[in-house]
């Protein structure tokens, strides 16, 4: 499984998600498809990770400093867009409430 990650500010996360809203959609909302964020309180950007078949159009959507990395983690991780449970799907821990 291949995880991509990108720094966003808040607009440019909104957007995005909204991108792959559609994308999700479209695609037939596979379980494998999904997207998380992670930022501490008062961030002005957050760190947006993506997984999942054709991601490279996600990423177009947003072109360049994206790179590769692990699946998120953290007690500041948040699921924006998932299939199902994304949590258990991809074995993330969920963070504490």
């Amino acid at each position: 499984m291949v995880w991509r990650r990108k720094l966003l500010s808040f607009q440019d996360s909104v957007n995005l998600q909204s991108y792959f809203a559609d994308f999700q959609i479209a695609m037939g909302s596979p379980a494998n498809l999904a997207m998380f964020t992670s930022s501490q309180a008062g961030d002005e950007k957050s760190m947006t990770y993506i997984t999942g078949p054709q991601i490279a159009a996600v990423e177009g959507e947003s072109p360049g400093g994206w790179e590769d990395c692990g699946p998120p983690a953290g007690p500041n991780v948040a699921l924006l867009i998932g299939e199902g449970d994304p949590w258990v799907y991809f074995g993330i821990p969920k963070p504490f409430s």
